[in-house]
């Protein structure tokens, strides 16, 4: 009786062993997919620094001046895309391109947090829907107050927000590559958050803001007494803002890709 038992209970084994290496291999999972939307670049904010009082008023005097083309949303883009590949890099990425003056100009109300819960427009969420995403990058402007990186302090003056340059005329500073020195500087500047989201429930997975300058003093002007605008050409104003942005945009999304 026990030798008959034994049979049954190998036998029953053997079957439920061969029933499990039967079964297919799973389907490999899908990669997920970034849609990736930037808000940033529409306009570039040329703030003329003017003595404060204390008050909390920004007495700054600000100068739009409008970009028509995509060049620093698509810069914003393109380097979040890459630090989203080097973290996982099977990850499809569908740019949103956006011109829309709505959604620029009203970004700080359209796009809020409730709950952890980032509130997006109805259009934006159907072309996320249309690319299949799992994920939502959103890069956006950030207001701040102005802390202007300035040979190892701080500077400057009232808040700044988005992209743009801070001119100052006062200061006297020295140009550390000719060792000439000038009265006043210009700083180009990068404010900014980057927030990434669940992109089915908008559950916020994390965000971080930038605040980032650098400082160029006016002795390199080509005419004595210049304004501190003319420090710069006009092809190295957008080639030091696309290197801010490239290089925040990256160092942010790896850090949020990281969990940190």
């Amino acid at each position: 009786m026990k030798k008959s038992l034994f049979r049954l209970v190998a036998s029953a084994w053997l079957v439920l062993s061969f029933s499990a290496a039967a079964q297919p291999a799973a389907a490999p999972a899908a990669p997920p997919v970034y849609a990736l939307l930037s808000l940033i670049g529409d306009k570039l904010d040329i703030v003329i620094g003017q003595p404060q009082t204390g008050t909390l008023v920004d007495r700054n005097r600000h100068e739009p001046l409008p970009i028509a083309d995509a060049v620093f949303d698509n810069t914003a883009i393109s380097s979040a895309g890459d630090a989203i590949r080097r973290s996982i890099p099977k990850a499809e990425l569908a740019a949103l391109n956006s011109r829309s003056p709505v959604l620029f100009d009203r970004q700080r109300t359209l796009f809020v947090e409730k709950d952890s819960i980032l509130q997006v427009p109805e259009a934006i969420m159907d072309a996320i829907r249309a690319q299949q995403a799992t994920h939502f990058v959103l890069i956006s402007k950030h207001r701040e107050e102005a802390r202007l990186q300035f040979y190892g302090n701080v500077d400057g003056s009232g808040r700044l927000e988005g992209l743009g340059f801070y001119l100052e005329g006062g200061t006297v500073v020295t140009d550390s590559s000719s060792g000439e020195s000038g009265r006043g500087y210009i700083a180009p500047f990068a404010y900014f958050t980057v927030t990434l989201a669940d992109a089915k429930t908008m559950k916020i997975l994390g965000r971080k803001s930038v605040t980032a300058s650098t400082t160029i003093s006016s002795a390199r002007a080509l005419e004595d007494r210049a304004s501190p605008w003319q420090a710069l050409s006009a092809a190295e104003k957008v080639s030091i803002i696309n290197r801010l942005i490239q290089r925040e945009v990256g160092r942010v999304m790896r850090e949020l890709m990281r969990g940190g």
